[in-house]
Order: structure tokens, then C-alpha cells, then sequence
């Protein structure tokens, strides 16, 4: 597998004095949509980086058509020229597709390109890009797929046919969203983020917001909780307001409410978050090979584990508002009210405990008693 990043793209710009030969914007039309030539030096001639003895191309096409008739690209050509003639700045990219990861995603294969996949990702991209610079209603572009070198690439032109600017270069993450564009566009990873947040909105969080660390079953049966609970529930601050897990308030506070998750995690899910990490360790891979080793693909990781402590964190304080609620109604102030209450609550629990299996002892022997009564009447065979 290759490690080059997945989609490359390089950018310039050439601008024209007003009134001076517009030969060059023109030209450079022919120039994308050659299909057969020997490269030759030109006014682009940065561009040969991507160029062959021999090129292929299919072709030009717009953000409205696929294909341009011969009348169409003459059409263009004027309209590049009489652009140039104008001022306008003539905006050069070229997008660079890694073939492996064209391949991975289904767009490459032996019998061929899909060529109607790749004009959708560049119209998203170019539009993308061109909402980000303010210039979607002045602005126009041409494109055109080539095969001429190892990698398959698209060149797209832009110019302006009205409201010109003075300067060509563009915000970098005008280009970052142009490239973003294409990756979410090609790649579409929405049902493996959506596992990711299945476990912890699904799992995690509704078996938590059910499962009360103060319920007799966790009392009796998890100490360890219980007591990193309470700790909680003692370093908390009086103003309740503060009692939400960004808060600054408690930021102190945070790392015992994120021991508190993980030992709930390791307690009630240790497979699933297991899994969780493998498939987080997935979509880290995938990211770092689309945008290359020095991208922010860890960061994806980083969002999604800040998104679990927030929200069990949220849940866990929710929890022990309830908690300091109850708590709170009594009217003793003993400093010993929590094992009061602790107590309290267990024997209304073993009180109802004691009954229900009362009420079933009594109903074996009813049960029993009747079954005695069939055999003494003879209706039991």
C-alpha cells in the first residue's frame, strides 16, 4: 500500500496587466484538452511536473456539462480571453489522486475510471473552494481529467467575469476545504463514524443514564464505584451551576470524573470498548492515508474520546445531582446521613425483597395445596 497522501493538490495563480496580449488564458484551454501532443514549453510550464511525453485527456468539462462541443470550448475561449482582457487573475490547480487509493475506493479498476464520480468530486471541491473566496457568482471554470503520468489528476482553470480582483492568492483553508471536499465526497466513512458513536450514545451513555451507581444492585455489588462517586460528590463546589463537566469550575474535578468512566467502562464494557478502539485505530489509518502522515488525522481520534468523557461526564453529574437532591431532603444534618440514607434505601429495597418472595412462597403453596385437593377428588391422573 502506498503512503503517499491520497489527494494532492497544487495551486498558482497568473494575473494579466489590462489591455496586454490574452493569449496565454486562451491557450491554456487548448493546453488542458489536448488528447494526444508532445509536451512543449508554454506559459504554464510549472505545470509539466504532471506531464508526459504523451497525454490523455477526456476531454473538458464545466459545472454544468460533462462533455463541451466544439462550439462550447471556442465559447470559453473567448470568455477566458475577454476575462483576461479585463484584469481578471486566472486561478491554475491540479488535483492528484493516489491510483491505490482510487482503486481502494472503487473509482479505479480494470475496466476503466469512473470518470462521472471524479467531475462530481471536482464540482464539489471547485464550489467548495470558490463559496470559501466569495466568488461563486463571479466566477467561472473549465476541467478536465488527465492520464498522462503515474497519477490520474485534473487540471481546473478559474476566472472571473465580473467584480475582478487585484490578487490571486486564496486563503489556505479555502484549498483545505477544497481538498476536504473531495475526501468526504469520494469517501463516504458516515456508517463506520456512526458505529463509533453507537457505542457511546447507544451503549455507554443510555445503559448509564438506567444503571444508577446508587441502585442497590451497584451498592451491594460495586464499593469501588461507589466510593469514586462520592469522592465526587464531596470535591464539588456549592454553586450548583458549575456542576456541568466543561465547566471551569470543576476542572480540577474532571480527571476523577474521567476515573470514574473508565472504571465503569472497565467494570460493565471492556469488550465493546475494546472494539471501540479498534475502530477508532481504523478510522485514524484511513484518515492519515487519505491526508498524509503530517495531517491532524490524530485529532479525529482525540474528538471522539473527548466526546465520550463529556458525555458520561455529564451523565455521571446529572446523577449525582439526583443524588445530592435526595440527600438534601432530609431535615437531619448528621455528618453520617449518607450511610442513613445509603441504609435506608437498602432495607426498602430487602423489605420488597422479603415480600415478593413471600408472595411467591405463599403461591408454591397455594399451588401445592391445590394439586392436593385434585388428587383427593380424583380429578388428577
Amino acid at each position: 500500500m502506498s503512503k503517499s497522501p491520497a489527494v494532492v493538490i497544487k495551486s498558482q495563480f497568473k494575473t494579466n496587466e489590462i489591455g496586454k496580449s490574452s493569449t496565454s488564458f486562451k491557450n491554456y484551454i487548448n493546453y488542458m484538452d489536448r488528447h494526444e501532443t508532445h509536451t512543449q514549453k508554454n506559459d504554464f510550464e510549472s505545470y509539466q511536473d504532471y506531464m508526459g511525453n504523451e497525454e490523455k485527456s477526456t476531454g473538458l468539462f464545466t459545472n454544468e456539462k460533462d462533455f463541451l462541443s466544439k462550439e462550447e470550448k471556442d465559447k470559453y475561449k473567448d470568455i477566458f480571453k475577454n476575462a483576461q482582457e479585463k484584469g481578471s487573475v486566472l486561478w491554475q490547480d491540479v488535483i492528484s489522486f493516489d491510483n491505490d487509493w482510487l482503486k481502494e475506493m472503487g473509482v479505479l479498476n480494470e475496466q476503466g475510471i469512473d470518470e462521472k464520480k471524479l467531475k462530481e468530486v471536482t464540482r464539489s471541491s471547485v464550489n467548495e473552494m470558490l463559496k470559501s473566496e466569495g466568488l461563486l457568482d463571479s466566477a467561472l471554470w473549465t476541467s478536465a481529467i488527465h492520464y498522462n503520468t503515474e497519477n490520474i489528476h485534473v487540471h481546473v482553470a478559474t476566472v472571473q467575469t465580473k467584480n475582478f480582483r487585484e490578487r490571486g492568492k486564496r486563503k489556505p483553508s479555502s484549498i483545505n476545504k477544497m481538498k476536504s471536499t473531495i475526501v468526504h465526497t469520494m469517501m463516504d466513512r458516515s456508517k463506520e463514524n456512526e458505529v463509533l458513536n453507537d457505542f457511546i450514545r447507544n451503549k455507554l451513555i443510555k445503559n448509564k443514564q438506567e444503571d444508577k451507581l446508587m441502585s442497590l444492585k451497584n451498592k451491594l455489588v460495586n464499593p469501588d464505584l461507589i466510593r469514586q462517586f462520592q469522592k465526587i460528590h464531596s470535591m464539588l463546589p456549592e454553586d450548583k451551576r458549575q456542576w456541568k463537566y466543561n465547566m471551569n469550575g470543576i476542572k480540577e474535578i474532571r480527571p476523577e470524573i474521567n476515573k470514574l468512566t473508565d472504571m465503569y467502562i472497565d467494570k460493565y464494557f471492556k469488550k465493546e470498548f475494546d472494539e471501540f478502539k479498534n475502530q477508532l485505530d481504523k478510522e485514524v489509518a484511513i484518515y492519515k492515508r487519505t491526508y498524509g502522515n503530517n495531517s491532524k488525522a490524530e485529532n479525529y481520534r482525540d474528538t471522539k474520546m473527548t466526546d465520550m468523557y463529556t458525555r458520561m461526564g455529564n451523565t455521571i453529574l446529572n446523577e449525582v445531582k439526583e443524588f445530592d437532591k435526595k440527600k438534601n431532603s432530609f431535615p437531619t444534618k448528621n455528618d453520617k446521613i449518607n450511610s442513613f440514607y445509603v441504609k435506608r434505601e437498602i432495607n426498602s429495597s430487602m423489605f420488597l425483597m422479603n415480600r415478593y418472595m413471600k408472595d411467591d412462597l405463599q403461591n408454591i403453596k397455594n399451588q401445592k395445596a391445590f394439586q392436593e385437593l385434585q388428587r383427593e377428588s380424583g380429578f388428577e391422573r
